[in-house]
């Protein structure tokens, strides 16, 4: 019988809820899928997995569990139990999908120079015979240390992120900021509050209503699932050519070792 651990081999036929074949571990059905070429160089023959390891789908992997030697199943998989449900939901306050929107936001984000003390691990070969004064980098942040106190270190990174960098921060101060042009309208010796207005929207201009379909500043597409008073339901298309759908596997265990 089946058990987590255990190494199983099986043969399988994937198929749509309307009888797609979809993928099949016997050339015989895997020749009704759109994908088949008998140039591919792939061996049909039982899948091996380990149970439990998560190498299949959840589903799946749970679905053989319990199986016995020459036992055959049908296997029916709700999306969660397969390949994702066909958006990822994520819930952003409504105000990002406004044109124009104000944020407060701590003062010292906009600083030239960022001072923090991180432990020398932190830092993994970066930190092999640190000394004051040099500077190391990370991706495309420079930092110099100035301080080395036991395991800890001090260092001051240059924060040419800050869309106000080099310049002293005053109210009316204006720049552009991942495609959005901001404003200081207001500062205080902690916070610094900013007029967006918010050009990066995918609706930018347009009166939200759920349904519409954008593109986000990274060029991934999304789709507004639900509006309430606070936030918007957003989904983010799954990519996967089977996410969304519900699939059956008719199965049957080979090997058990």
């Amino acid at each position: 019988m089946v058990s987590s651990g255990d190494t199983v081999g099986v043969d399988y036929v994937g198929t749509l809820e309307d009888g797609t074949v979809f993928d099949s571990s016997l050339e015989e059905f895997a020749k009704k899928t759109k994908n088949y070429s008998p140039d591919s160089g792939r061996k049909y023959e039982p899948l091996s997995f380990t149970v439990g390891a998560g190498q299949m789908i959840k589903g799946f992997d749970a679905g053989v569990v319990g199986m016995k030697l020459g036992e055959k199943k049908t296997l029916v998989l709700a999306p969660a139990d397969a390949y994702g449900e066909a958006f990822t939901e994520q819930e952003v306050p409504v105000k990002y999908f406004q044109d124009v929107f104000s944020e407060t936001v701590p003062r010292e984000n906009f600083k030239d120079t960022v001072t923090q003390t991180v432990p020398m691990s932190a830092l993994g070969e970066k930190g092999n015979g640190l000394t004051v004064g040099q500077v190391i980098e990370a991706g495309s942040v420079q930092a110099k240390v100035t301080k080395i106190e036991g395991d800890n270190v001090t260092v001051d990174i240059d924060n040419a992120q800050n869309p106000f960098y080099g310049k002293k921060m005053a109210v009316g101060l204006k720049a552009t900021f991942e495609g959005n042009a901001i404003t200081v309208t207001k500062l205080t010796d902690t916070e610094v509050t900013l007029k967006v207005v918010n050009k990066a929207n995918p609706f930018y201009g347009k009166k939200i209503k759920e349904g519409m379909e954008g593109t986000m500043p990274n060029g991934s597409k999304m789709k507004i699932l639900k509006i309430t008073k606070e936030t918007i339901t957003i989904g983010v298309p799954n990519t996967h050519e089977l996410a969304g759908k519900t699939l059956k596997f008719d199965v049957e265990v080979k090997s058990i070792k």
